[in-house]
């Protein structure tokens, strides 16, 4: 009995690689040796267990493999890499996160899925979990670091993303070693309490998480050897990050509003990139062009544009606090987006980058036609100097996120179906998560 044959099993039709992105029939999954004395892989060298198509089953629909161990874990067709169940499950959603060196992608990333692990399970009743811990581990670590460290007055800076090294998995091709860099998975399913539970199986998604170093999104990166940036013309959100700290007229205006950017100034000034950003975004747009999924931009996914460090400028925003970006109901029992506040702020902020950068804007609106423009701080506070080490670092104590999960709870809002509800503008209840027939595709949006 198959894996797609188990009467209890729900799998899709088609699955996606989270590693190199092949599209495969589920029954095509393969399962991963158990037996200590089977080793050898051709496609991922002689310490790893072999991959195999199994022909054989325990009354509990393990696969057996060639020793008679039952094996339950799964590996993709056609790199070999391993995969979570959750693959063959549920639908992917692919985030693609773009920014230059020294942006703060990693603790972006790490304040993001911070917050949206407390957010999703008090307010909207959804269940957001590890796809695989063990692929999770260096961003779980991050978490732990910066927020559960039990010594919160410790000086604390996360490594920087690498370009080669254990954040990518190595394949053979022919011969040929290839490098994929190594996602971060995450399930995200309606919970027991919210409107739409019994649509669990169907409603849920796999969100697919992608981290370069920013050196990846420079021209000449990316190549058959190491395809770093392949998962953009399979993704379903582009996130740009931008760092206002690191463009000249953006700095200038901070520090002519706020004394704070001087620290910040200092701060940065060693691992301050040495080009434009825009050109890191322009780049990835040439590499989404050339996809044929994205051949026409009228297909493209929505861009937000994510600008870090919000608590260095937002002064310069106008408020010094940013609206709350959902809101509560108790006859529903269950928060929703306020996607037109957030549309709101967007629009100011669009105003702020015309005003100082707006080869921002022009890269960003000639790549997608669905952009939003969101603030985010992943720290909420500046760094601290640590002169022993003579180094930078930040209090646990200290961090206060400021909207890092707003990109992520908007996209799935105003382009998903089913998980997460929004609120009217007239301040009317929250409307539920529509429990209509399903759309496997993200409903139709007029941005005009």
């Amino acid at each position: 009995m198959s894996l797609v044959q188990q009467p209890n099993a729900r799998v899709r039709s088609k699955a996606v690689c989270p590693h190199c992105w092949h599209v495969f029939a589920a029954y095509d999954v393969l399962y991963i040796a158990s037996h200590p004395d089977l080793l050898g892989d051709p496609r991922l060298g002689p310490e790893h267990p072999p991959r195999f198509l199994p022909t054989r089953f325990t009354p509990d629909c393990a696969a057996l493999d060639v020793k008679g161990m039952p094996c339950r874990r799964l590996a993709c067709p056609r790199c070999h890499l391993e995969i979570p169940r959750a693959v063959i499950e549920l639908k992917p959603r692919v985030v693609s996160i773009i920014g230059a060196p020294a942006c703060g992608k990693s603790y972006f990333i790490t304040a993001q899925a911070w917050s949206l692990r407390k957010a999703l399970a008090a307010h909207f009743r959804v269940a957001f979990t590890d796809a695989d811990p063990l692929m999770n581990q260096r961003l779980n670590d991050y978490e732990s670091l910066l927020f559960l460290n039990p010594d919160e007055n410790a000086l604390v800076e996360l490594p920087k993303t690498e370009t080669f090294g254990e954040f990518y998995s190595s394949v053979l091709f022919n011969g040929q070693a290839v490098h994929y860099l190594k996602p971060f998975l995450f399930t995200l399913k309606p919970a027991a309490d919210h409107p739409n539970a019994r649509g669990a199986a169907r409603l849920g998604r796999l969100l697919c998480l992608y981290d370069n170093a920013g050196e990846s999104f420079l021209p000449g990166q990316d190549s058959f050897a190491r395809p770093v940036t392949g998962h953009l013309a399979a993704s379903d959100l582009f996130m740009f990050l931008f760092d206002p700290t690191q463009d000249v007229r953006f700095r200038r205006a901070i520090s002519a509003a706020s004394p704070q950017e001087q620290d910040v100034a200092a701060a940065i000034k060693d691992r301050q990139a040495a080009f434009r950003q825009e050109s890191v975004l322009n780049e990835a747009a040439q590499r989404i062009a050339r996809s044929y999924r994205f051949a026409d931009k009228r297909l493209r996914p929505p861009l937000a544009v994510v600008v870090t460090k919000f608590d260095v400028w937002r002064s310069l925003l106008g408020d010094s606090d940013l609206p709350p970006a959902w809101r509560w109901s108790e006859s529903v029992g269950l928060a929703g987006v306020e996607t037109h506040a957030v549309e709101d702020v967007s629009r100011r902020l669009r105003t702020l980058l015309l005003q100082w950068t707006p080869e921002v804007v022009n890269t960003a609106e000639d790549l997608c036609d669905r952009v939003i423009y969101i603030p985010v701080s992943a720290t909420g506070t500046a760094p601290v100097f640590d002169e022993s080490r003579n180094t930078w670092g930040f209090r646990p104590a200290s961090l206060k996120p400021i909207w890092t999960e707003i990109p992520l709870l908007y996209y799935f809002a105003k382009w998903e179906r089913g998980i997460i509800g929004t609120t009217r503008p007239n301040r009317s209840p929250v409307d539920r998560p529509p429990a209509v027939k399903y759309s496997e595709s993200p409903p139709a949006v007029s941005d005009g």
